[in-house]
């Protein structure tokens, strides 16, 4: 006949479940500390204006994105900025200003293109400006390359920015 020591087996199953708990504590705050997509809740309530029907939360968007060329440019160093789109509506735009680091909170939806070189364009209004930018947006190499692109007094702007789990601030 086997005799098993139960109080071993239960202390050696605890001492495994605090090993697990700890580790999954301590994933989870790094994923916190170093994600791009969290839960914003900061009182800033934007909507699609009056009148835009058929708007949506493309979830293709969904994470964050790295800016890597303005108009056929490679960027670097400061000129890099992230926008992040949680799905819902609700993002954040980091950016650097004289070297510092600054962080955005923004509000997007999306709706069908009236035009340009996409089927799909995507508002995005930041906390500190008025009116919401619109821009035609589409995506390449499996959905990791975003492509956005509008007119301004400047001419056609193309950004393209690439997909990335993290923020390496």
């Amino acid at each position: 006949m086997i005799h098993f020591d139960h109080s071993s087996i239960l202390k050696r199953m605890r001492t495994i479940f605090r090993s697990l708990i700890a580790v999954a504590a301590i994933a989870g705050g790094a994923t916190m500390l170093t994600g791009c997509v969290g839960d914003f809740d900061y009182g800033w309530n934007p909507t699609p204006p009056y009148g835009w029907n058929n708007t949506f939360y493309d979830s293709a968007l969904t994470g964050c994105w790295r800016l890597a060329m303005v108009n056929s440019q490679p960027v670097a160093g400061y000129q890099v900025n992230y926008m992040s789109f949680d799905g819902r509506g609700r993002g954040e735009y980091f950016y650097y200003d004289n070297g510092r680091r600054y962080v955005e909170n923004t509000a997007y939806w999306c709706q069908r293109s009236s035009g340009g070189n996409s089927y799909y364009q995507v508002n995005i209004q930041y906390e500190t400006s008025g009116s919401p930018t619109t821009m035609n947006y589409w995506f390449t190499d499996n959905g990791d390359t975003l492509w956005m692109q509008w007119r301004n007094s400047y001419g056609l702007q193309t950004y393209i920015y690439y997909y990335q789990d993290y923020l390496p601030w």
